[in-house]
């Protein structure tokens, strides 16, 4: 009897082993196999649509459905207005739009990577072949106000939380359906390029918020400074910055006057008595010619270069208008990342996207933290450009955002630019942002080809994320 009990016991203990042994290689070849499918997804649209066929869900931040598989076909937004808004954040998952969170996270969504562990847990509870959920930082509400907003035209409205760097609403047009992507159909021209992170735009006058911050770095900085306005006049002869916008001279100005007429003779000077050097530097504070990543996809913030020592580009680099060999880009998201250094006391947040995964099981991971991506220097005079924007909004050429019972700081800007038929034609600008722990927001516009009113375009986007009463 003895003797039969252990054989019993030997047989069983081989059974187990056996078992263990099947169950790894399973495990095994499956984790090999979804990293075969990774490296070959991007040749094989038939394979990613059958692995993508119980991919994990893409969510805003207020839990509507933007990206999810059901019945063995990828869909989006139920919404179709709001799949259009999204896709060139989103994306699609046969990857014909690049740089998106489907394409940069599809391990992610497809369960892929996961640890050995992981992977057995998932086996055994039935979901080994599912993919995590992604939720965003975007509010869908907001992102359709803004796509209204923006209508017909090309541009682009970003708003971010300036304190956590979260980015909260994120618009491009022109855009079209994801349906239209996948097929390959009926894509207008350009509606692919995501305005929003990867648009370089000289800035016109909203580069004015960093010039004034770079005087006030200036070994020359005289808080009671004021110059002479010249009007037509250009400030240093031919070739120099003039105020050619068919007013008359400001006459005697200084720093907050100039800013709520937008004087190029004031900033053009001030940006000459900084210096090349300060105004390179305090540009760089700024994240200028720093590489921007948005978790795993590419952004782009400015680029900044000036020819040192020469007067006449500097005066037009000082009010947003790179001339001849200098170089001078803004995006929109490096746009309303600007204006929250300013009301953040100097401090520029790492902006992002994924606020955090769920896995199949349910459990939240991987909270995304704020992180600080620059930082102005302890010599800037933050709170007096920040004052300065406020009354910018309160009684200069920025009144249009205001929003009564806020307090609003922001500057305009218009840009020369070359239209599709080789035209030369404005781009319209706006940076600006709440003053409120509450309402931490800032915004960053560029609408092309004319000249559109983007302080009441601000206002109404930053009124609409107040009435929303966003938590985060």
């Amino acid at each position: 009897m003895k003797q039969l009990m252990r054989s019993l016991k030997s047989t069983l203990l081989f059974f187990i082993i056996i078992s263990l042994a099947l169950l790894i290689g399973i495990v095994v070849q499956q984790n090999k196999s979804q990293r075969l499918l990774l490296q070959s997804s991007n040749e094989n649209k038939a394979v990613l649509h059958s692995r993508y066929s119980n991919a994990g869900t893409i969510w805003s931040e207020d839990m509507v459905r933007l990206a999810y598989s059901e019945d063995g076909e990828r869909k989006y937004a139920e919404d179709s207005e709001l799949a259009r808004a999204m896709v060139q954040t989103v994306g699609d998952y046969t990857h014909n739009i690049g740089n998106t969170i489907e394409g940069a996270y599809q391990d992610r969504l497809i369960g892929a990577g996961r640890s050995f562990i992981q992977q057995m847990a998932f086996d055994f509870s039935g979901y080994g072949m599912t993919g995590d959920d992604i939720i965003l930082t975007l509010n869908s509400d907001l992102v359709l106000y803004a796509q209204s907003l923006l209508g017909d035209s090309n541009g682009s409205i970003v708003i971010i939380n300036y304190k956590t760097g979260a980015i909260i609403c994120m618009v491009s047009t022109p855009n079209t359906y994801p349906s239209n992507v996948i097929t390959w159909t009926d894509i207008p021209e350009s509606s692919l390029f995501n305005r929003s992170i990867a648009g370089a735009y000289s800035p016109g006058s909203t580069y004015k918020v960093v010039t004034g911050i770079a005087w006030t770095e200036s070994e020359q900085y005289d808080p009671y400074y004021t110059m002479y306005c010249k009007g037509q006049e250009p400030l240093l002869g031919p070739g120099s910055v003039t105020e050619d916008r068919g007013e008359e001279a400001h006459g005697e100005i200084g720093m907050q006057a100039a800013y709520h007429v937008s004087c190029n003779h004031f900033f053009g000077d001030i940006g000459i008595k900084a210096g090349s050097k300060v105004m390179q530097s305090t540009a760089e504070q700024f994240g200028f010619n720093k590489p921007l990543s948005i978790g795993r996809l590419i952004g782009k913030t400015g680029t900044y270069k000036a020819v040192a020592d020469d007067q006449y580009l500097l005066s037009w680099q000082s009010i947003g208008q790179p001339i001849e060999n200098n170089e001078l880009t803004v995006s929109p998201l490096h746009l309303a990342m600007i204006s929250g250094a300013v009301a953040n006391n100097g401090v520029m947040m790492q902006p992002y996207l994924v606020k955090n995964y769920i896995s199949p099981l349910g459990k939240n991971y991987e909270i995304t933290k704020p992180e600080v991506f620059s930082q102005l220097d302890s010599t800037a005079e933050v709170e007096t450009v920040k004052n300065n924007l406020i009354t910018t909004v309160e009684q200069g050429r920025a009144y249009g955002s205001y929003i009564p019972g806020y307090t609003i700081g922001g500057k305009t800007g218009t840009a020369e630019s070359v239209n599709d038929d080789g035209e030369l034609a404005p781009n319209s600008l706006y940076t600006g942002f709440i003053d409120d722990p509450n309402n931490p927001y800032a915004v960053g516009i560029v609408i092309e080809n004319g000249f559109y009113d983007t302080p009441a375009i601000a206002g109404s986007i930053l009124a609409k994320a107040i009435e929303l009463n966003l938590s985060y």
